[in-house]
């Protein structure tokens, strides 16, 4: 079964409200009746009047009259209980209003207090070494994880040594495609003139040895 809905807390001012409301109805009815017994002896004073009696007609007009001054009266009330409604109610919505900033800046006074300076200096400075900390770790397990370039070497080394056992082949650098080639030196294109060519022989001659 679902939860039924709490019923709303009656206050004294509804009820002053209410009550005013009320009579504020009430008066309206009053208007209406009133405003029937005029339009009634209006037409009691034309007939009596049609039939020459002067002073009936006289006594509904006066009576008619007395009834329009206490209509009056009634719309100068109703204009007062309605004008006294209206302020009631703005002040029951000030009063809310005010209760509901009263209660913002509470809660916002508490947020401050929780929210100072010195704690989220503080709240910065626990986060800041908490970051020094993890930066201290990585790096010592950074340092921990490097490898020489000896080990490096071994772990080429296995690693040919695993490709071979299972692709059953090494990939060789590519002797074609390298850029370190050996240079030879080029061969002179001028003839070289008799003595010249006689001193080169000499040079690349190599010395007998002497004989004892």
């Amino acid at each position: 079964m679902g939860q039924q809905p709490s019923t709303p807390k009656i206050t004294a001012q509804d009820r002053a409200i209410f009550q005013m409301k009320q009579q504020r109805d009430k008066l309206k009815q009053y208007q209406k009746r009133l405003n029937v017994v005029v339009l009634r002896q209006t037409n009691l004073a034309k007939e009596a009047l049609s039939k020459g009696d002067k002073e009936r007609a006289l006594f509904y007009l006066r009576s008619k009259k007395q009834q329009q001054s206490v209509i009056s009266k009634t719309y100068e009330q109703l204009d007062n209980l309605e004008n006294l409604i209206g302020t009631i109610e703005f002040k029951l919505i000030e009063k809310d209003v005010v209760y509901g900033l009263t209660q913002g800046n509470q809660v916002l006074q508490k947020l401050n207090t929780e929210m100072s300076v010195d704690k989220i200096d503080k709240l910065m400075d626990e986060v800041e070494d908490e970051r020094l900390k993890v930066d201290e770790v990585s790096e010592i397990l950074g340092t921990k994880n490097a490898l020489s370039n000896s080990e490096e070497l071994e772990v080429d080394e296995e690693f040919e040594r695993m490709d071979r056992e299972i692709n059953g082949t090494v990939q060789l650098p590519d002797v074609a495609n390298d850029t370190h080639k050996v240079s030879f030196p080029e061969t002179p294109s001028t003839e070289l003139e008799p003595e010249e060519a006689q001193k080169e022989e000499q040079q690349n001659t190599p010395n007998e040895p002497l004989v004892a």
